[in-house]
């Protein structure tokens, strides 16, 4: 519907050269429709899209734990705490 060309089983490619890979089971995370509604709605490419909070990728890397997944997560942790480090000084 939106022109994309299915390259593999799980990677799409917009405009023949903007790869989409969607996963169609994340470890360690609630029901689609509980993590759908976590949801933050972000703006890509003018569209609006549903992507995963941090803390919600987060806890899928921690409960897989494959090495590429282990690596990630000092670098997730440090990116949700300075978010959170920003908002606060924001509201101060």
């Amino acid at each position: 519907r939106l022109g994309a060309e299915i390259v593999a089983n799980t990677v799409v490619c917009f405009d023949g050269s903007l790869p989409l890979n969607f996963l169609y089971e994340v470890t360690g995370l609630a029901a689609f429709d509980d993590e759908y509604r976590r949801a933050e709605q972000m703006n890509w490419f003018g569209e609006t899209v549903a992507v995963l909070p941090l803390a919600r990728i987060l806890a899928s890397k921690e409960a897989i734990q494959r090495p590429k997944d282990i690596a990630h997560i000092p670098l997730l942790r440090q990116t949700i705490e300075l978010r959170e480090r920003l908002r606060g000084a924001k509201g101060s």
